[in-house]
């Protein structure tokens, strides 16, 4: 199961909206076939870990991080596939909570005489594929903050320069964690102030018209559709799929704008201080099958974030800089006292080069 692991989180970010899963076929102590899932519409984990164990698949044991799943979608039931190859037994990470396999698929093997394990490497497993999981059971996209800041709490100086607040090292380790998201979103300040791509430019694969099969898609939390203004152009995220996201305050020029740029426009609820409401947004993101959203920004919109509530993990990567005044992590909002302010934990911390990330989560409610 450790190997299926392995092997599925060098995928990772390559197959949304399907989880990567990882699968090894073993037949008398000896790995005879291993595969991780194909980007989507390809074959799953299980068929292609088969294909390569040919004849040796019968009779032997078949370890799979998630659920092997039993209906028809873009591809055939991995199940069957199982099943008409011989495999005596099936070693199962965690199961699908998706409500058209959610133990199904166990069940449909059970049924056939094939022996099923549940629960191996399940920590693991389930980690894996959190994002996947969390959207599965909640049907919100799995939230991870992101910011990049001076000891003293500072994302940008007090003019708003920002380059480079962290070194190059804690630079790869972020478009690593963009490939990883299924979407990323900024504020409308962000882009109109920094120009931003939103992609992957290091460890990018193979591109089609520029993007990378690894670039998230691009989602600017806008409510008064500011992007849209006459005079806003040559951003270079109004030339890619991008998701912008408004209230009703979004005039109907505006609208016809950025329509007309190829943008597909979002309108959500409005939050009483006028900006977007966060939940409603995650709702209409998760109803398009978004299952992760890395948000990198800025502030303000990171201050909307942690007000409501609404996030998983929060990589924090500080420099070793002060700035003073300046544009701080957390915008927009404030707590009366300490103790009302929202409580997190470390998770984990290490070192980039000379700069630290510290990955946190919230601290669960009592």
């Amino acid at each position: 199961m450790a190997k299926a692991v392995a092997m599925a989180r060098r995928g990772l970010g390559a197959t949304y909206p399907n989880p990567c899963v990882g699968a090894v076929v073993v037949r008398r102590g000896a790995v005879v076939g291993s595969a991780r899932s194909r980007p989507t519409g390809g074959a799953h984990a299980e068929v292609a870990a088969l294909a390569r164990a040919g004849a040796s698949a019968r009779g032997a044991t078949l370890y799979v991080t998630l659920e092997p799943c039993r209906h028809h979608g873009r591809t055939p039931p991995c199940t069957s596939a199982i099943l008409a190859a011989g495999v005596s037994r099936v070693v199962v990470g965690v199961i699908d909570e998706a409500s058209h396999v959610a133990g199904k698929g166990v069940a449909a093997l059970r049924r056939a005489g094939v022996s099923v394990a549940v629960g191996v490497g399940g920590p693991a497993c389930a980690a894996l594929h959190e994002h996947y999981l969390h959207h599965v059971r909640t049907g919100l996209p799995f939230v991870t903050l992101k910011a990049a800041s001076t000891l003293d709490g500072r994302i940008a100086a007090a003019g708003g320069d920002s380059r480079w607040i962290t070194g190059e090292s804690a630079r790869r380790h972020v478009h690593r964690q963009r490939a990883l998201h299924h979407a990323i979103a900024v504020g409308a300040a962000t882009v109109l102030a920094d120009n931003p791509r939103l992609n992957v430019r290091w460890g990018r694969r193979s591109t089609t018209a520029g993007r990378s099969t690894l670039d998230p898609t691009p989602v600017v939390f806008d409510p008064s559709l500011r992007l849209g203004r006459p005079g806003v152009a040559a951003l270079h995220l109004l030339d890619a799929p991008t998701l912008v996201v408004h209230t009703r305050r979004a005039s109907a020029a505006a609208r016809r704008r950025l329509r007309a740029r190829g943008l597909e426009l979002l309108e959500v609820a409005e939050c009483p201080g006028g900006g977007v409401a966060i939940d409603a947004a995650l709702r209409a993101l998760g109803e398009r099958s978004i299952r992760s959203l890395l948000v990198e920004g800025g502030g303000r919109l990171l201050g909307a974030f942690v007000s409501a509530a609404a996030w998983q993990r929060w990589l924090l990567y500080q420099a070793p800089k002060i700035l003073g005044e300046g544009i701080p992590v957390v915008g927009g909002v404030a707590w009366d006292t300490v103790g009302a302010s929202p409580a997190v934990e470390v998770e984990s911390r290490r070192m980039l080069g000379v700069d630290q990330l510290l990955v946190l989560r919230p601290t669960p409610s009592e």
